[in-house]
């Protein structure tokens, strides 16, 4: 069963302490929280601040859906986490910036259907990870402070750090520039 409640459109999604959730793009602004039949509808304590969505403090067994309109990707742009979990399903856009803190974000698509980026910047810290399914992507930013990586997107270009223990395995993009301490690894192959 789900239960849905519309949202005004944000720009900005910050997640604080919670699991299950995952964002996707739609016709409108809601989230939804799909929970068995004849339980409790799950709380989320959710809250616009400006042109920020706010999501705290949701553990429940159920599942969250943020999703957002198809017809303005160019307005949301920023995901911030916060010792929590979450899958980006199917993102079509030209620019996504992710910041991890504890937190864990796998971003994939449904099968079938083929969507890019043009640029990905991602910032993950204190045992962070972050994974992808394929897809692709002009332009790949990461700065990783130990935290881990498995990036399958067919990028053109990847870019960025790697520090305090942290590993990154992607696939061969057509320009590397990877900067890493002597704790760190780098794993490039052409899968």
């Amino acid at each position: 069963m789900s239960h849905k409640n519309a949202l005004h459109t944000f720009r900005v999604l910050c997640i604080n302490n919670s699991r299950n959730i995952t964002v996707t793009q739609n016709d409108s602004s809601f989230i939804e929280v799909a929970y068995l039949k004849d339980s409790i509808v799950p709380k989320v304590n959710y809250a616009m601040m400006g042109d920020t969505m706010v999501v705290s403090d949701y553990n429940s067994m159920g599942s969250v859906t943020i999703s957002f309109p198809i017809g303005s990707p160019e307005l949301f742009q920023r995901i911030l986490l916060k010792k929590s979990d979450m899958r980006i399903r199917n993102f079509r856009s030209e620019k996504l910036s992710l910041n991890l803190d504890q937190s864990t974000v796998w971003m994939d698509q449904y099968k079938g259907e083929k969507y890019s980026l043009s640029i990905l910047d991602v910032i993950a810290k204190n045992h962070s990870h972050f994974n992808t399914d394929d897809f692709k992507v002009d332009s790949l930013g990461i700065v990783l402070e130990n935290s881990k990586a498995d990036i399958r997107i067919y990028a053109k270009k990847i870019s960025g750090s790697l520090s305090d223990s942290s590993r990154i395995y992607a696939r061969q993009p057509l320009e590397i520039s990877l900067k890493k301490d002597a704790a760190s690894k780098i794993n490039v192959d052409d899968y």
